[in-house]
C-alpha cells in the first residue's frame, strides 16, 4: 500500500469515527476516487492514460455518494491502490519500448470505459446518489472492469520484468561459453554455388539431411579450391528453406581468424540456442552448473553442450537438425581437431542431429573417416566425382558470369563495347580446361577480368601455358601470379606503393581477427582509402566490403596464403614473410597503447558497486579491444623483437592496468594470465628481458593470480580492491600507488605473502589427484578424476597433446617411465594402463589383476617393472614390457594401500596404508623385509625414499610428516607439523635435503628433512585440497595439483620466493602460536557474576583498557601451548604456557577464574595458574586417546573429560587423580562433556550419534542414549538453569533436549550447511550460539528456535568453539583460521555507536572510495612522469544517505558485499582471518589485516 493512499485512509478512518463522520456507506467510494485521482496524477508519462483517469475522477466528483455493496468498491480501490507507485517510477527516466506499448493499448481499452461510466452518471454537475441499487451493480461493475485491466497491464508488466530477468541471466551464461560472434552463414561473404551448378552433389546432400535414418555425419572432402565452402552455404541455404528450417547452426572456420577448435562446440550451441528453445532451456540448465563448461576439453564440450543436452531436447521422430562446420582443415592445432573428431565419429550415432563437415583430405582428418560402418558417417569426396560432371558445372559458371560482366560493363557510361561473339566458345573452352577441378580458379579468373578491361583480361587469361602433367596446384599459382602482376605492375606503381602492398597483404594473412576497414585504419594508422586503393587491384582474391564500418576485410580462399608464403609456389618478389606481417601489428598495437586511447576509466564505468555483466560501459573501439586482446601473438612472433622488447617495457609499466581493464570490460580477463606468460615464455622474448623488465613481469603475473576472480567480475576493483591488497615491494605497487589518490592501504601484521606460482596450467574437469615431472623436467604428467591422464609443457603450461583416455573412472595415480618414453596410470576402474608419452597411444591392454580400484603406481628405476596399490589391500608387481604380473600378491595391509615407491636401487618396495602404517617389502621375495612402521594415528596417504635410499618420509591424515631410519624403521625427528589438515603427499627433492608436502588445507609446504622445520612460508593459491606434489629433476621447481582442478608450478628457490613484507609494521607482537584443530575458549572478564555452563568465569586480572574492564580471553594451539588475551585489545597477557606434549584440544576455566584446564594430544590434561601460567598440578593421566572436552564442576573441585578413547572421566583438581572409574557406554569418541549448574548431571556427546546422562556424584546412567541426530554429536552444552541440553552434530542440526526426561523441547534448528562444532547457551538461557563448519557463528531464540539475527560472518574455516560473556552481550569464537572473534551480539547496531565510529568510520570510507572522483581519481595527469593525458568520465555521485548500513554487509567469496549485492570491495583470501567484519569488536590471533583509509588507520 502506498505512503498516500495510507494516509488518506487513515483521515477516513478519523472523520468516520468524528461526530460529524460520513457514513460508513460512501468511504469505499471515497476511496477508489482517491484512488483512481492518484493514479493519474502518476501517469504523466502516459498522457491519454491520465486523459482518461481524470476524466472518470471528474465525473465521480459530481456524486455525493455511492452506497458500497458488500465494501465493493473498497475492494476495488485496494486492488488498484499500487499502481501509483509502478507508475511513478517512470516518471524521471526513459520509458521502455515495451511498457510504453502496453501502456498505449490500456489506454485504449480504457476510452470505452470512460465513456460508459461517464454515460451512467450523468452528465450534469448537480450532485447526485445513486439510490438504486441496480445503478450501483452497474457502475459496481464498470470499475470491476477498469481495475481487472489496469491488472492485467500490472502482470504484463511483472512477466515482462521476470522474462527480462531470466532473459539477462541466460544472456550472461551463453556469453561465458566464449563463441565466435561472426562464424555463421550469416556472416559469411562468399557466394554460394551458382544455382544450376553441383545440382546432383546437392540432392544427395538435401537427401541425405531429410532421412532419419542415415548416418548422422557427412564429410564432405576435397583439394583446395574444389568449392567445398560455397557448397557448404548452399547447404546452410538449403536447410533454411525447408518446411522446418532444418539448419541447427553453422561455423565457417578460417586460417589465423577462426581456427580455435575449442570455440567450435560453444559456438554451436549458443546459436542453436537462440532458435531452438527446448535445447536453450536443457543447456542452460547444464551451465547453471558448470558455467565455464565452453573453456572445457573439447570431448566434454561435445558430451555437455551437445550429447546431454540434446538427448533431453528432441524426441523421437521430430525433424532432425544439422551443423553445418566447414574448413576443418583451416584450424591451427590439429591434434585438437582430432580431439573432436575422436569425440563426435563414435558418439554421433547417439546424438540427435546431423553433421555436415567439409574439409581437405587432410591425414589427421581423414584417418576417422576411414570406418565401413554405414551408421557412422557419409562421405563424399569432390575429386572423385566424375570430371565432366565437374567440368559442366564450371563451364556453366564461367559463361554465366562473363554473360554478366558483359551486361554490366555494357551498361556503363559510355558503354564497353565487346565483339558480338564475346566471350567465345574457344574462351569458354579454354577457362574450363584452365581451372580443371578447380572452382576457385574460376571464381578467381572472372573476378579478375570483371575488375577492368575485360575482353584485355580474357585474352591475357586464355594465353596461361597448359601443361597436362603439372602440379595440382599449378593452374591456381598461374592464375595468382596473373592477379599479383598486374597489382605489383612496377610499370604501373611506384616502389614504395608496392611494398606498401605487400605489407598490407601480411597484416591480413596474420590478423586474428578479420577486421573492418575502420579498425584495421585506426589500427595500422592508414587512411581508409589508402587501404582501399591498394587492395583495388586485389579485388579477385581479397574481399573488401562496400562499406568502411560493416563487414570484414578477408582473402577470399586459404589456398592464396598457401601461395603467397610457399617459396616453391610463389616467385620472390610476391612472397610474403608472416613475420613482417607481426612485426607491423605488434609495432602498431604498442604504439596505440602508448597513445591517449589507453586511458583510466577506458571502459567509462559510472559505478563499481555493480559486476561488468551489469554495467553500460563506454564504447571501446574494435582496434583498441584487438590489440589488447592480440598484441602479445604478435610481439612473439617476430623474428628480431629486441627493438620492440625495449619500447613495450614503458608502456607496460605505465599502463598494464589500463589494459587489464579494457580486458576485463571485453570478458576476456581470463586470457590476461597466459598472455603475459607467454611473453615470459617465449624463445625469441624471454633472453631478452632486462632484469627490470622481469620482475614487472612477474609481479604482474602475481597481480593477475592474487585478483582473478575481483578482475574478471569488476574492472573498476582493480583499482579499488586489488591495487590496494599488493605488497608494497611489489613494483605493481610501487608503479601504481602514487599515481592515485586517496587509495586504499592495508596495514598488516602477521600475515606474509610469498610469490604467487610460476604458472598454473587449467584443463581438467576433476580433481588433479596425481602428478609427476619427465626426467628432464621439460614435461608434466596427470591424473586426474575426469578419467583422462595429460601431458604438458612444463615450461609453457600448454598441452602437448589430446587427453590420453580410456580409463573408465578416476585416474589417482601417474609415472613416468626412469627414461620418459612412457606413462603408466592407475585407476579406480581396476586397471593399470601404459601410454607411449610421445604420442599417447596405448601400448598394450590393460594390466588387470586388482580386485578393487588401483590406487598408485610406480616405476623402478631401471623401467623394467611397475609396481601397484589397490583398494583390495594388495601390492601387485607387474613386467613393464610385457604387463605380465611378476609374483603373487604381496599382503600384509589389512586397508587400502594408497601409497608405493621403489627405493633408488630398486631392491625395496615402500607402501603406506589406510592401516595407519608403512610396509618395506622385498621386490624378489614379495615379503616385508620388517615389523610394520607404526606411529600415524591416521590414514598413511603418501611415502617417499630419498634419492640415498636411506630415509623415508611419509604423510598421513593424522596431520603430521614423520620421518623414518629407511634401514631401521626407527623414527628419525619429531613428527613435522605445521598443516592444519590431512596430508595427502610427501616426496623429497632430489638432492634430499628438503621435504615438500600437500595437504587438504590447500596448502603446500616446504620442509628441511635434517631439522623438520618448515624451509619458507607456506604456497598459497589453490582453493581446494593439494593432492599431489612434486619436486622437479633439478629441484628448482615444485609441482602440486589440487581438488580445484588446477595444477601450479611453484618456484622452490628460497630468493625468487622472497616473503613479501607486512603493507606496514603495525609494531604489535603478537603471538606466534594458531589455534588448535578443536580447541576451547575460555574468557576471564572482570565481573562480580558467575555463568555457569560456560567457559567464560570471572576473574580479576590487570586490563590494559584504561577502564580496567576488558577481560582475558584463553586460547589453545596447535603448537602445544596455551595462550592469554587481553580481550578489548588483543594482545597477549602472558607468555604462552608451555607444558603440554602435543596440540591442545581443549580448555576449561574454573568457575573462580583461578585455574586453566588444558586437553592435549597427548593424552593429557594440564592444569595452569591463570594469573601466573605456572602448572599447578602434574598432568591428569589415564585415557587412553586423545583429549577432546574438558569441563570444571560449578564448585571448581572435579573436573570432567571426554576422550577419543570412548570414555569419560572425573579428576579432583588438587590432586589430578580420577575419583571414580571412567563411565563407559559410548561406543565411539566422546566429542563433547558439559555438567549441569547444579553438578549432579554430566551430559557427553559422542561420535556413536547419541548423547548420554550420568550422574556425576556415582558416574550411573540416568536415562537411556538420547538418539535423535542421524550421525556424530560434536558438542553439547545445558541451560544455566539446568532444565534443558543443546546439541550440535555433523548433520549440520541443533537439538535441544529436555534434561529431566530426554525428550525432544522442539524440533531441530536448521540452518548451517555443514557439521555443527560447538554450542552454548546465553547466561540468562535465552539465546543459543552455535559455530560451524560452514566458518559461519549463529543465535537462536532458545524458546522459539528462531534465528536472532543474520548469520555472523568473518571466519575463513570453520568455527569450533563459542562461548558468551557473563553479561550475554559479546560471543567469542575460535576458527580454524587461526583467529578467536569477539562479537557484540547486543539486538540492533548498538555495536556501531559502542566503538566510537570505529566501525562506521571504515565501512563508510570504503562504500565512498568506490566513487572514482572521490577514491582514485587520477593526480592531475595521472602519470607521475606527466606523459599522459588526463581523461575523466561521469561516474555515480551518491550522497552518503545512499549507503548501505555496514551492519548489512557481508563477506561472500571474497567480496564485501552490501544489501543489495552491492560490490563494494574484494579482499584477497590471504587477508580474510584478518578482516574485522560487522559487529567483531575484537580479533585476536597473528593475523590482522587493516585499511590506511585517511590520515588515521581503522580496522577493517
Amino acid at each position: 500500500m502506498s505512503h498516500r493512499i495510507s494516509q488518506f485512509l487513515e483521515r477516513a478512518k478519523l472523520k468516520a469515527t468524528s461526530p460529524r463522520a460520513l457514513s460508513a456507506e460512501r468511504n469505499g467510494w471515497l476511496v477508489l476516487k482517491k484512488v483512481l485521482d492518484d493514479i493519474a496524477e502518476a501517469a504523466d508519462m502516459c498522457p491519454p492514460l491520465k486523459t482518461v483517469l481524470k476524466g472518470v475522477v471528474a465525473v465521480m466528483e459530481h456524486v455525493d455518494t455511492v452506497k458500497d455493496v458488500k465494501d465493493g468498491f473498497s475492494k476495488i480501490a485496494s486492488r488498484l491502490e499500487g499502481f501509483q507507485t509502478i507508475f511513478e517510477q517512470y516518471r524521471s527516466q526513459m520509458i521502455p519500448p515495451v511498457i510504453r506499448m502496453r501502456l498505449k493499448r490500456l489506454s485504449e481499452e480504457l476510452v470505452p470505459i470512460g465513456t460508459t461510466i461517464r454515460e451512467k452518471m450523468g452528465q450534469g454537475v448537480t450532485k447526485r446518489a445513486f439510490k438504486a441499487l441496480k445503478d450501483v451493480e452497474d457502475v459496481k461493475d464498470i470499475f470491476e472492469t477498469l481495475a481487472t485491466l489496469l491488472e492485467k497491464y500490472q502482470i504484463e508488466c511483472n512477466l515482462s520484468i521476470e522474462l527480462n530477468v531470466l532473459d539477462s541471466v541466460a544472456e550472461r551464461l551463453l556469453e561465458k561459453l566464449g563463441h565466435v560472434k561472426d562464424a555463421g552463414i550469416d556472416s559469411q561473404t562468399g557466394d554460394a554455388c551458382m544455382e544450376a551448378t553441383r545440382v546432383e552433389l546437392l540432392n544427395e546432400i538435401d537427401i541425405w539431411n531429410g532421412d532419419p535414418d542415415v548416418a548422422r555425419i557427412f564429410w564432405l572432402s576435397g583439394m583446395a579450391g574444389t568449392g567445398k565452402s560455397a557448397i557448404a552455404r548452399s547447404v546452410c541455404h538449403g536447410l533454411r528453406k525447408r518446411k522446418d528450417n532444418l539448419l541447427g547452426a553453422s561455423f565457417f572456420c578460417s586460417r589465423g581468424v577462426r581456427d580455435d577448435v575449442k570455440r567450435i562446440i560453444p559456438t554451436l550451441a549458443e546459436s542453436l540456442s537462440r532458435h531452438h528453445v527446448a535445447y536453450r532451456l536443457a543447456l542452460l540448465d547444464i551451465l547453471r552448473d558448470e558455467p565455464d563448461i565452453g573453456h572445457y576439453t573439447i570431448p566434454i564440450q561435445v558430451e555437455r553442450l551437445l550429447e546431454k543436452p540434446l538427448s533431453h531436447a528432441f524426441v523421437e521422430g521430430q525433424p532432425m537438425l544439422t551443423l553445418v562446420v566447414d574448413a576443418l582443415d583451416e584450424c591451427s592445432d590439429t591434434k585438437a581437431v582430432q580431439s573432436l573428431l575422436s569425440a563426435l565419429v563414435p558418439r554421433s550415432r547417439g546424438i540427435p542431429i546431423k553433421f555436415f563437415l567439409t574439409s581437405r583430405p587432410e591425414p589427421h582428418i581423414q584417418s576417422h573417416f576411414k570406418s565401413t560402418q554405414r551408421d557412422l558417417h557419409n562421405t563424399l569426396r569432390l575429386h572423385d566425382i566424375e570430371h565432366s560432371v565437374v567440368e559442366a558445372d564450371i563451364r556453366f559458371y564461367c559463361t554465366k558470369r562473363l554473360e554478366d560482366i558483359r551486361a554490366s560493363h555494357e551498361a556503363r557510361e559510355p558503354p564497353y563495347e565487346f565483339p558480338a561473339e564475346w566471350p567465345s566458345k574457344q574462351d569458354i573452352d579454354t577457362l574450363t580446361r584452365q581451372a580443371g577441378r578447380l572452382f576457385i580458379y574460376a571464381f578467381t579468373g572472372m573476378c579478375y577480368i570483371e575488375e577492368e578491361r575485360p575482353m584485355e583480361r580474357l585474352l591475357r587469361f586464355t594465353r596461361l601455358d597448359v601443361i597436362p602433367e603439372r602440379p595440382v596446384t599449378k593452374p591456381l599459382d598461374d592464375m595468382y601470379s596473373l592477379v599479383l602482376a598486374n597489382a605489383l605492375d612496377s610499370n604501373l606503381r611506384a616502389q614504395d606503393e608496392i611494398q606498401k602492398t605487400k605489407q598490407l597483404l601480411a597484416i591480413i594473412l596474420v590478423l586474428r581477427e578479420s577486421l573492418t576497414v575502420t579498425a584495421l585504419s585506426q589500427l595500422i594508422d592508414m587512411p581508409a582509402q589508402d587501404i582501399r586503393g591498394l587492395l583495388g587491384r586485389l579485388h579477385a582474391v581479397v574481399y573488401t566490403p562496400v562499406h568502411n564500418d560493416r563487414g570484414n576485410i578477408t582473402t577470399f580462399h586459404a589456398s592464396f596464403e598457401d601461395y603467397l608464403t610457399s617459396p616453391a609456389r610463389a616467385p620472390e618478389a610476391f612472397r610474403i614473410d608472416h613475420s613482417e606481417g607481426h612485426e607491423a601489428l605488434a609495432t602498431a598495437c604498442i604504439r596505440i597503447m602508448a597513445s591517449d586511447a589507453l586511458y583510466f576509466n577506458v571502459s567509462g564505468s559510472r559505478t563499481s558497486y555493480l559486476p561488468n555483466s551489469q554495467q553500460t560501459f563506454a564504447l571501446i573501439s574494435t582496434s583498441l579491444t584487438y590489440l589488447c586482446l592480440h598484441w602479445v601473438h604478435h610481439f612473439i612472433q617476430v623474428t628480431d623483437p629486441s627493438p620492440l622488447v625495449a619500447s613495450v617495457y614503458p608502456v607496460l609499466h605505465k599502463k598494464i592496468l589500463f589494459w587489464l581493464e579494457v580486458l576485463s570490460a571485453k570478458g576476456h580477463a581470463r586470457l590476461a594470465l597466459g598472455l603475459l606468460h607467454r611473453v615470459l615464455t617465449a624463445e625469441n622474448i624471454r633472453d631478452r628481458l632486462s632484469p627490470e623488465m622481469l620482475e614487472f613481469l612477474r609481479d604482474a603475473k602475481d597481480f593477475l593470480m592474487l585478483g582473478h576472480d575481483a578482475i574478471e567480475l569488476s574492472a573498476p576493483h582493480i583499482y579499488l580492491s586489488v591495487l590496494p591488497s599488493l605488497s608494497p615491494s611489489s613494483t605493481i605497487a610501487k608503479t601504481f600507488w602514487p599515481k592515485f589518490r586517496n587509495v586504499l592501504i592495508y596495514d598488516v601484521t602477521g600475515i606474509h605473502r610469498s610469490r604467487g606460482p610460476l604458472l598454473q596450467m587449467s584443463g581438467h574437469a576433476g580433481t588433479v589427484y596425481s602428478l609427476a615431472f619427465l626426467p628432464d623436467g621439460t614435461r608434466v604428467v596427470s591424473g586426474s578424476g575426469d578419467k583422462a591422464v595429460r601431458i604438458w609443457d612444463a615450461r609453457t603450461g600448454d598441452l602437448l597433446m589430446d587427453p590420453l583416455e580410456g580409463h573408465r573412472d578416476k585416474v589417482v595415480s601417474v609415472a613416468f617411465s626412469p627414461d620418459g618414453a612412457v606413462v603408466v596410470s592407475g585407476s579406480l576402474d581396476e586397471t593399470i594402463r601404459i601410454w607411449n608419452a610421445k604420442t599417447g597411444e596405448l601400448m598394450m591392454d590393460p594390466l588387470e589383476g586388482h580386485g578393487n580400484g588401483v590406487l598408485c603406481v610406480a616405476f623402478s628405476p631401471d623401467g623394467a617393472q611397475i609396481v601397484s596399490g589397490s583398494k583390495d589391500h594388495t601390492l601387485r608387481l607387474w613386467d613393464a614390457k610385457t604387463g605380465h604380473p611378476l609374483l603373487r600378491a604381496f599382503e600384509g595391509h589389512t586397508g587400502d594401500v594408497n601409497t608405493v615407491m621403489f627405493s633408488p636401487d630398486g631392491r625395496r618396495v615402500v607402501s603406506g596404508s589406510a592401516d595407519s602404517t608403512i610396509r618395506i617389502w622385498d621386490v624378489m621375495t614379495g615379503e616385508e623385509v620388517m615389523e610394520p612402521l607404526r606411529g600415524h594415528t591416521g590414514t598413511v596417504t603418501s611415502v617417499a625414499f630419498s634419492s640415498d635410499g636411506t630415509k623415508i618420509a611419509s604423510g598421513s591424515e593424522d596431520i603430521t610428516i614423520r620421518l623414518w631410519d629407511a634401514r631401521t624403521g626407527a623414527p628419525i625427528i619429531d613428527p613435522l607439523v605445521g598443516h592444519t589438515e590431512s596430508v595427502f603427499s610427501v616426496a623429497f627433492s632430489p638432492d634430499g635435503t628438503r621435504i615438500v608436502s600437500g595437504s587438504s588445507d590447500k596448502t603446500v609446504r616446504l620442509w628441511d628433512a635434517a631439522t623438520g622445520r618448515p624451509v619458507m612460508q607456506p604456497f598459497e593459491g589453490h582453493s581446494d585440497a593439494v593432492w599431489s606434489v612434486g619436486f622437479s629433476p633439478d629441484g628448482r621447481t615444485v609441482v602440486s595439483g589440487s581438488g580445484d582442478k588446477t595444477i601450479r608450478l611453484w618456484s622452490a628457490n628460497a630468493m625468487d620466493t622472497m616473503l613479501s613484507p607486512d603493507a606496514a609494521s603495525s609494531g604489535t607482537e603478537i603471538h606466534d602460536g594458531t589455534l588448535s584443530l578443536s580447541s576451547r575458549l575460555g574468557v576471564l572478564v572482570d565481573d562480580d557474576d558467575s555463568s555457569p555452563g560456560t567457559n567464560m568465569k570471572p576473574r580479576n586480572i590487570p586490563s590494559e583498557s584504561p577502564q580496567g574492564h576488558g577481560g582475558t580471553v584463553v586460547s589453545g594451539s596447535e603448537d602445544k601451548t596455551v595462550s592469554l588475551w587481553n580481550a578489548q585489545t588483543g594482545s597477549p597477557v602472558l607468555d604462552p604456557l608451555q607444558g603440554n606434549g602435543h596440540l591442545v584440544t581443549c580448555l576449561a576455566v574454573s568457575p573462580d577464574g583461578s585455574c586453566i584446564a588444558s586437553g592435549s594430544a597427548d593424552e593429557t590434561i594440564h592444569l595452569w595458574d591463570a594469573r601466573t601460567g605456572r602448572q599447578v598440578a602434574d598432568p591428569c593421566s589415564g585415557h587412553g586417546g586423545w583429549m577432546s572436552s574438558v569441563v570444571f564442576s560449578p564448585d571448581g573441585t572435579r573436573l570432567v573429560s571426554g576422550s577419543s578413547d570412548h570414555t569419560i572421566r572425573i579428576w579432583d583438581v588438587r590432586t589430578g587423580r580420577p575419583v571414580m572409574e571412567p563411565l563407559e557406554g559410548h561406543s565411539d569418541a566422546v566429542w563433547s562433556v558439559a555438567i549441569s549448574p547444579n553438578g549432579t548431571q554430566i551430559v557427553s556427546g559422542s561420535a556413536d550419534n547419541t548423547l548420554r546422562l550420568w550422574n556425576a556424584t556415582t558416574g550411573d546412567r540416568l536415562m537411556r542414549p538420547l538418539k535423535r541426530h542421524s550421525t556424530q554429536v560434536l558438542s553439547v552444552a545445558f541451560s544455566p538453569d539446568g532444565a534443558r541440553i543443546v546439541s550440535g552434530s555433523a548433520d549440520a542440526t541443533i537439538r535441544l533436549w529436555n534434561a529431566r526426561t530426554g525428550g525432544a523441547a522442539m524440533k531441530p534448528l536448521r540452518g548451517h550447511t555443514n557439521p555443527v562444532l560447538s554450542v552454548s547457551f546465553s547466561p540468562d538461557g535465552e539465546v543459543i550460539a552455535s559455530g560451524s563448519m560452514d566458518t559461519t557463528v549463529r543465535l537462536w531464540n532458545a524458546t522459539t528456535g528462531v534465528p536472532v539475527m543474520k548469520p555472523l560472518e568473518g571466519h575463513s574455516d570453520a568455527v569450533h568453539s563459542v562461548a558468551f560473556s557473563p553479561d550475554g552481550t559479546r560471543l567469542v569464537s575460535g576458527s580454524d583460521d587461526n583467529t578467536i572473534r569477539i562479537w557484540d551480539v547486543t539486538p540492533g547496531d548498538s555495536w556501531l555507536s559502542s566503538q566510537g565510529g570505529h566501525g562506521s568510520t571504515i565501512w563508510s570510507a570504503i562504500a565512498s572510495s568506490m566513487r572514482f572522483p572521490v577514491a582514485l581519481r587520477p593526480v592531475h595527469t595521472l602519470e607521475l612522469d606527466h606523459t599522459g593525458t588526463p581523461h575523466s568520465s561521469p561516474t555515480s555521485q551518491a550522497g552518503p544517505e545512499e549507503l548501505p548500513n555496514p551492519s548489512y554487509f557481508c563477506l561472500e567469496s571474497g567480496w564485501i558485499k552490501g544489501p543489495q549485492d552491492e560490490l563494494i570491495m574484494w579482499i584477497p583470501k590471504d587477508y580474510w582471518r584478518g578482516v574485522l567484519m560487522p559487529r567483531t569488536k575484537v580479533l585476536i590471533g597473528r593475523y590482522r589485516a587493516m585499511l590506511d583509509t585517511t590520515d588515521e588507520k581503522e580496522e577493517l
